[in-house]
């Protein structure tokens, strides 16, 4: 018996769970923030992102939204999604990461754009890439600009992210956290990603989450007029996968 589910789950409110179903993700960038002993870094990565958790340990993780989807890591292994690694704030290895990706940006903006220092620069943002999937084992958990818990536990989410790759035309890959502070800046960044799709079919779903018994029905006339998308056994499989976050907290 494995540790880990074979299900990734994401978590939302109501209207973005029937967008997705209707037009799959849509990737938007995320603010973070990765603290060492003496320094740290806070930046933004575009991405979507899913828990790691087992049915029983979902009743711990709604805090993000009580409406959900949980795909399958075969869906999750094809799109190249992968868990992030956690690093101890109180280790020197984050100060040592975030030393050298300092040194990197450094580096980077001293040289120029010519062609014989492209390979160069790709070589280094490689290696940068790591940066985009790392995270504090715990930390500050801000929300909406309210510090929420002083010491919350990320690793406890068992993260997986996916990440639009490096060389994706028009998507910047990092974002000074000066760049995005405000509501209207993340908008700008928000919409170079507008074309930006990760997809699933209907066989990828494996359960649906809603809030409650009286958004089960909503739910079903929802797949009825997403009818390109999900004919009538996935329906009545779908049907049959969707769960209530009441179920969740008490029965499971």
């Amino acid at each position: 018996m494995s540790l880990y589910p074979t299900t990734l789950f994401h978590f939302t409110n109501k209207k973005y769970l029937y967008g997705l179903l209707n037009d799959n993700f849509k990737v938007s960038y995320a603010r973070e923030k990765i603290i060492g002993p003496s320094n740290s870094r806070e930046f933004a990565v575009p991405m979507v992102s899913f828990c790691d958790l087992k049915l029983s340990e979902l009743k711990y993780f709604l805090s993000y939204g009580k409406f959900g989807l949980g795909l399958s890591k075969e869906w999750a292994n094809r799109n190249g999604l992968t868990p992030v690694l956690y690093i101890n704030r109180h280790s020197g290895l984050m100060d040592n990461l975030i030393s050298g990706i300092n040194g990197v940006y450094s580096h980077l903006n001293s040289i120029n754009n010519s062609s014989r220092f492209d390979k160069l620069n790709m070589s280094l943002l490689n290696i940068m890439n790591t940066y985009r999937y790392i995270k504090n084992y715990e930390g500050e958990l801000w929300r909406h600009e309210v510090l929420e818990n002083e010491n919350y536990r990320f690793a406890d989410e068992r993260e997986w992210r996916y990440v639009p790759n490096l060389d994706t035309p028009g998507v910047a890959p990092f974002v000074s956290i000066t760049n995005i502070k405000t509501k209207k800046q993340k908008e700008e960044y928000n919409s170079t990603l507008n074309h930006i799709r990760l997809e699933f079919t209907p066989d990828d779903i494996k359960y649906l989450v809603v809030e409650s018994e009286s958004d089960i029905i909503e739910l079903i006339n929802h797949l009825n007029h997403a009818k390109s998308r999900f004919d009538e056994p996935t329906k009545n499989r779908l049907a049959s996968r969707i769960l209530t976050v009441e179920q969740i907290q008490n029965d499971i």
